[in-house]
């Protein structure tokens, strides 16, 4: 399991392997959502993403 920056609260000093494992993360899907934090490869499934899950 990858922990993400955000998700770890116990440790504020990230390790070497800690942050290539966030760096991937974040190269691999840099389109986060504000909403839940999920992360996508594209902008479109991120687009798909805001309206199918978070439209009212």
């Amino acid at each position: 399991m990858i922990k993400t920056a955000e998700a770890k609260s116990d440790s504020i000093i990230e390790t070497s392997q800690e942050k290539r494992e966030r760096f991937l993360m974040e190269f691999e899907k840099p389109f986060k959502c504000e909403k839940c934090n999920e992360r996508f490869k594209k902008k479109k499934y991120l687009r798909e993403h805001k309206s199918q899950i978070h439209s009212y």
